[in-house]
């Protein structure tokens, strides 16, 4: 059985400094930020679950962002206004529109977005309904859970 640890997850083994879990779990980025910071060592298995790798001073924390609606003028501006107004990088992004309808999906890094992830996700909720389509936001690590197979 798959387990997923979050930080909000972790948070709940409140004071403990060693926490170990089943094989196959599998613990977010940011999960694994928070315990590091905390001292906490994370075993899954009989294995001790490394520290995050950092780049500079920030570790890398992505989002998944999925568009639908019927195609019109400025979604894409948009949803990048709202990104850039909250100091998320769009990294990846494809678009298409077909027959009228429009889909995108972009990936975004967020660990130096000046909001949380819940206040983002609301805003670009907000945006998606002034534009008439429906927005979708989730933690990468999230996401790729959510879709294994």
């Amino acid at each position: 059985m798959e387990v997923l640890v979050t930080l909000e997850s972790l948070k709940n083994w409140d004071g403990q400094k060693r926490i170990k879990f089943p094989p196959d779990t599998i613990v977010t980025k940011e999960a694994r930020i928070y315990a590091a910071k905390h001292g906490i060592e994370i075993y899954i298995g009989e294995d001790k679950l490394p520290e995050p790798l950092t780049s500079g001073r920030t570790v890398e924390q992505r989002a998944v962002i999925s568009v639908i609606g019927e195609d019109k003028v400025g979604i894409i501006a948009g949803v990048s206004e709202v990104l850039a107004k909250n100091q998320v990088n769009i990294l990846d992004i494809t678009q298409t529109a077909i027959e009228g309808l429009f889909a995108m999906i972009m990936v975004v890094d967020i660990s130096r977005a000046t909001c949380s992830f819940e206040e983002l996700k609301a805003a670009l909720s907000k945006r998606g309904q002034e534009l008439g389509v429906r927005i979708d936001s989730q933690r990468e690590e999230v996401f790729h859970f959510m879709h294994r197979i």
